[in-house]
């Protein structure tokens, strides 16, 4: 870290970083923030340090699109190169080669959105030639009834059977096969890469995610896309071999995960949403603070404050917080604790 530089050294409240992709949405997360009017895109992305790809925005291509900034104009990706340990701790910027390793949305889709799944870390390094895949886990933060999420097949799928789905586009089909829940404030989903799934309209939720923008469409033509977009450029051949497709009735509970304690004390408590087979990718905890509660010894973390206001105590000095708002914690920050009356997510990084 340069000298009297100290951006490191404390939490820095981020603003809306909304982004305009290939479907409609963003009331919610308008509502969420309390903007003044409508700030136009489904996806706030948060803390993040990675652009989007030209490919999958609406309108103009910023240079910026998809990155965070810090209160003081810098790039939050800049902040970090220039001081890597200080902001993520030597463990976790060794393991990533600088970057936290996470991606973290704010998204509300305004549609359903179609039947898609994600490379695994395997499946894109042999197709795409990348080391991240694109794992993920929703908090759902709020829904309107009967909205709901499709995950997983119910019964195996023969691969006839995936190849004439998407030939013919048949996403009524696609959705019949799969296993549906009706989902409410409060649930936390996991979804392994290769996991077939859809979701939408009406639900706001907060998605952890590896940090790439990597989805292979099943249903695509409504949407908007050709088929070199649908497959990432692979062709359905090799783009089929990424789905999983075998039965999934069984699995999907474990899926919608109960949760299970990070720590607790007279101040409050902390309990992770997703199973611990999700730490190697990320880790979301729910905080419910009722004083004064430690976040523990994260290397880095994206703090949404769901509700209830207090004060973000770090050694640098107390920030106010309030629902709403966003907020990025570098490992410099050291012990931090969270006081007031108030319901926060910390998402964190991969457990290395």
């Amino acid at each position: 870290m340069t000298s009297g530089d100290r951006t490191a050294a404390v939490p820095h409240r981020l603003d809306d970083n909304r982004i305009a992709v290939s479907y409609e949405g963003g009331v919610r997360i308008d509502a969420f923030r309390g903007a003044a009017g409508p700030v136009h895109g489904p996806e706030d992305w948060v803390g993040s340090v990675w652009e989007l790809p030209a490919e999958f925005a609406r309108g103009t291509q910023r240079d910026d699109w998809g990155l965070s900034h810090l209160p003081d104009g810098r790039l939050l990706r800049d902040a970090i190169e220039a001081d890597p340990v200080g902001w993520l701790g030597t463990p976790l910027a060794a393991a990533t080669g600088g970057t936290p390793g996470v991606l973290v949305k704010l998204l509300d889709a305004g549609e359903r959105l179609p039947v898609h799944f994600h490379p695994t870390r395997a499946f894109a390094r042999r197709h795409l030639g990348a080391s991240y895949g694109k794992t993920e886990g929703w908090v759902i933060l709020d829904a309107e009834p009967g909205a709901a999420a499709w995950l997983g097949f119910r019964e195996d799928v023969p691969r006839e059977a995936l190849r004439e789905w998407v030939a013919q586009q048949d996403g009524d089909a696609m959705l019949a096969a799969m296993n549906r829940r009706n989902v409410v404030a409060g649930d936390a989903i996991y979804v392994p890469a290769g996991t077939p799934h859809a979701f939408g309209p009406g639900i706001l939720l907060c998605e952890l995610q590896e940090p790439t923008s990597f989805s292979i469409h099943m249903e695509h033509e409504r949407f908007g896309m050709d088929e070199d977009v649908a497959t990432l450029g692979i062709g359905w051949e090799a783009a089929l071999d990424g789905v999983e497709a075998r039965a999934m009735a069984d699995d999907v509970d474990a899926l919608y995960s109960t949760g299970w304690e990070a720590h607790s004390g007279p101040g409050g408590r902390a309990e992770h949403l997703f199973p611990r087979e999700a730490l190697p990718f990320f880790d979301a905890q729910r905080l419910e603070v009722r004083g004064e509660l430690e976040l523990g010894s994260a290397s880095f973390g994206v703090l949404v404050v769901l509700r209830g206001a207090g004060c973000l105590l770090a050694e640098g000095g107390e920030r106010e917080v309030a629902g709403g708002e966003t907020w990025v914690v570098p490992h410099g920050a050291g012990v931090v604790r969270l006081a007031g009356e108030l319901d926060a997510l910390l998402c964190l990084p991969p457990q290395v």
